[in-house]
């Protein structure tokens, strides 16, 4: 069974109202939701809370859900909205949290100092991609940082596939002159910064944007 039909399946259990199929739906879903709250919010109390409101609408607004669209991106568009909503409440007081990852360097002991820069590195990028407009920040989250194809970011923003390819372009640019001075310099790749901050793809799909 794929997974289109297997959402397909799910989203009309969870119309009849079956709760059993909601809890499989956070099971599939509640990790990836938990990531993208994560690159907008510091604080980890208030990201718990944003993804339980986001749940909670999800829950709730699911009958309005036809099936025009993935469900994946019917789910991020929420996601995005709640986690756009909230930034603009707290403005002052956000810095995306760094994305956890136990294994990244488990032979830190060994190397100490490679370790640290990689930290530092990731500290860095995480910073800059905090200070990006939202409009290219949402792109290069959804896009690089979630696996999301040029026109799923297209319909989760609701903006036409070329103007994602455009703040795509933008942001990166953006990204590399953030960072000329720390060590990324001009040649400054999409997967070296991506990397630094945890990629999560979600469909291993590898597309090309002038940058």
């Amino acid at each position: 069974m794929t997974r289109t039909h297997s959402d397909k399946r799910l989203v009309q259990r969870m119309k009849s109202g079956e709760a059993r199929a909601f809890e499989e739906f956070v099971d599939s879903y509640g990790a990836h939701i938990l990531r993208l709250t994560r690159r907008y919010v510091s604080n980890p109390a208030d990201c718990e809370d944003l993804v339980q409101e986001i749940f909670f609408d999800i829950y709730r607004s699911i009958g309005a859900f036809r099936g025009d669209s993935a469900l994946t991106t019917y789910i991020y568009r929420i996601a995005v909205n709640h986690c756009l909503r909230h930034c603009q409440r707290n403005r002052s007081n956000d810095l995306p949290l760094q994305e956890g990852d136990d294994t990244a360097d488990t032979d830190w002991r060994n190397k100490p100092e490679d370790s640290a820069v990689k930290s530092e590195l990731k500290t860095q990028v995480q910073t800059a991609l905090s200070t990006l407009p939202d409009l290219q920040r949402d792109v290069v989250i959804l896009h690089e940082l979630h696996g999301l194809t040029y026109q799923e970011c297209a319909e989760v923003l609701e903006v036409p596939v070329g103007t994602v390819k455009s703040r795509l372009s933008g942001g990166f640019r953006r990204l590399r002159e953030s960072l000329r001075s720390y060590v990324l310099g001009d040649s400054a790749s999409a997967s070296s910064l991506t990397v630094s901050l945890g990629k999560q793809g979600n469909n291993g799909a590898t597309e090309e944007v002038s940058r």
